[in-house]
């Protein structure tokens, strides 16, 4: 595969961006108490996945500095995609991710050029006041669930509330966690993050509130009924996971430490998603 076309796709994240497709889908079809018209599913999955993939481009363009300590492996700071090319990348495939919400419905454009412009807004100025930026992204971590909902016109599902704020509370604290790992390339950047402002045992520490409060989350719709029995194991190794990992960055916050549970995290995230999805079968109608 050509070196530079292998750059385009890696510059996306493309797990990052088939897990936010896969979030719509998976809401849209608990909202819909089954699955909705081909059609709907399409353009909510390319909306979920064009839209993170426009961030993760515009989030490397504003940090090229930073990754050049950070991730010089990346493929800006490697010379492998120019400066001018990746904004013309992030441009298009932020269109394409807002032509597509449209495709559905007008209210869903609109919660996507919300989302898009958070992130936007994050990116280019709110990522160096830490905490709160960390916030914004978890923002538009925990959207696709309410967008599923919306999209479908079936916005009342308490399910959905729930699992995007466990979503929310999750992702903050690997945002809290990557803060750990870039500690230093932030210097460049200016950005105070946990890590940086009140140091890395700090940060850790945080990061496993966020996770334990995300497990804690994670299980009311069991004791409200929510969901099936089938739920549970999904939840239980997840939660596993979760402690498992909120344990080791408290015992050792190193950016070796954070770089190996931000990269799990994905994985426990992926399962709750997949309990969500198979445990919150009632009848679902094809």
């Amino acid at each position: 595969m050509n070196l530079h076309f292998k750059a385009f796709i890696s510059i996306i994240r493309p797990v990052n961006c088939f897990m936010m497709g896969f979030a719509v889908i998976l809401s849209m079809c608990l909202a819909f108490n089954g699955f909705p018209p081909l059609n709907l599913i399409v353009y909510g999955f390319l909306s979920g996945f064009l839209l993170t993939a426009s961030s993760m481009v515009i989030n490397d363009l504003y940090d090229v500095k930073v990754d050049l300590i950070n991730a010089p492996h990346r493929p800006l700071p490697k010379g492998l995609i120019s400066r001018s090319g990746a904004a013309v990348y992030g441009f298009l495939l932020s269109l394409l991710g807002l032509f597509s919400s449209l495709q559905i419905n007008f209210t869903c454009f609109l919660i996507a050029l919300i989302s898009f412009a958070v992130s936007f807004l994050y990116n280019a100025k709110f990522k160096v006041y830490g905490l709160m930026g960390n916030f914004m992204v978890s923002f538009c971590v925990a959207v696709p669930f309410i967008f599923g909902g919306f999209s479908v016109n079936s916005p009342n599902s308490l399910l959905l509330y729930i699992f995007s704020f466990a979503a929310f509370l999750a992702n903050t604290g690997r945002e809290v966690t990557k803060g750990i790992i870039d500690v230093e390339g932030d210097i460049v950047r200016n950005v105070m993050s946990v890590a940086r402002k009140y140091g890395l045992d700090s940060a850790g520490r945080l990061a496993s509130i966020f996770y334990i409060a995300a497990v804690a989350v994670g299980v009311v719709p069991i004791f409200l009924g929510l969901v099936s029995p089938l739920y549970f194991p999904f939840i239980l190794l997840s939660a596993f996971g979760f402690i498992y990992d909120s344990i080791l960055l408290v015992k050792s916050p190193t950016p070796n430490t954070a770089l190996n549970v931000k990269k799990r995290i994905l994985i426990y995230m992926f399962i709750v998603m997949l309990g969500v999805f198979i445990g919150g079968y009632h009848g679902w109608k094809f």
